[in-house]
């Protein structure tokens, strides 16, 4: 993989802030931005999927019976469980 330098300008606040983090977890300043690229593109991904279960839900919504169909197998399977 290579990797490239870029030069970014952010907040005295922020980077306060950036330089806690980076202290508190043993990383570079660019393992932190590494990292926060990372949770930016999951986190986007998740936004994504959740959209789309959002509009097949309202496309298909549940019916009542489904949903108290599922209760019932919750409920059974969940009470066989040893909870301690």
């Amino acid at each position: 993989m290579r990797a490239i330098k870029f030069a970014v300008s952010i907040p005295d606040e922020d980077y306060r802030e950036l330089e806690k983090i980076r202290k508190k977890e043993g990383l570079s300043r660019s393992g932190v931005v590494t990292e926060a690229i990372r949770f930016f593109k999951e986190y986007r991904e998740k936004e994504r999927l959740i959209r789309l279960y959002e509009a097949g839900y309202i496309k298909k919504p549940e019916r009542l019976a489904e949903i108290k169909g599922w209760e019932r197998v919750s409920i059974e399977t969940f009470s066989k469980e040893g909870w301690k």
